[in-house]
């Protein structure tokens, strides 16, 4: 199985069904490029350690758009730690109207991010190499972003403290968790955030292969 072949794409439209999401087809077009890109890529840098077309199709597109129904699409998107454009393109492909800014400290993942956003063609989106501390110096990016995404983040309480400066007032934070996270970690973020609300806690199970899934859905409170 190629990523962007006839078996590809059919996996990758049956897996979206499943979760209740279905796909255009110029979407999965457009993932498809993206994730053949991805592997052509990661032969020389490393992008992902996901290299099977299958998991890549699972592991990252449809990681990326399962949840994505509780996700805000008003507002201006931020994606922290972006690595191979996720889930940030994926949401982008899904929502092109929504501006989104994806941001890693790599400089490698982000020349990647940025040949990915133009053989796509899309829009209203950028990519930037920083990391969201030196972003939030700026002036210009504090309360800026309505929504703030993250993936496969290992410590609740750090992303708490670097997305809060960044959060527009009654913003919100997402954060997606594997099933080496613990969603119990939660709590001990809010205390160190205390401006931060848990609001709840979204538990689902990837389609195809049946992994657990949690989406943190994370409210900034105005002070």
């Amino acid at each position: 199985m190629m990523p962007g072949s006839q078996q590809w794409c059919a996996l990758l439209a049956k897996g979206a069904l499943e979760a209740g999401l279905p796909l255009q087809l110029n979407h999965i077009e457009l993932m498809g490029r993206h994730a053949r890109a991805l592997l052509e890529w990661n032969r020389n840098i490393n992008l992902t350690a996901i290299t099977d077309p299958a998991d890549v199709a699972v592991k990252h597109f449809l990681d990326a758009i399962v949840p994505s129904h509780h996700i805000p699409w008003e507002g201006e998107l931020l994606d922290i730690g972006t690595g191979g454009g996720f889930p940030g393109i994926p949401l982008k492909i899904l929502r092109p109207d929504q501006p989104m800014t994806l941001i890693d400290g790599s400089r490698k993942k982000i020349n990647f991010v940025k040949h990915a956003i133009r053989i796509l063609c899309l829009e209203k989106i950028e990519a930037l190499q920083a990391r969201a501390e030196d972003l939030a110096d700026r002036p210009e990016n504090r309360g800026r972003f309505d929504v703030v995404v993250s993936r496969a983040v290992s410590d609740l309480a750090v992303m708490a403290r670097l997305a809060l400066p960044l959060l527009a007032p009654q913003g919100k934070l997402l954060l997606y968790q594997g099933p080496s996270e613990s969603p119990r970690q939660a709590d001990a973020a809010m205390l160190l955030a205390p401006s931060l609300t848990l609001m709840t806690k979204v538990e689902y199970r990837l389609p195809v292969l049946g992994d657990q899934r949690t989406l943190l859905v994370i409210g900034k409170t105005v002070s």
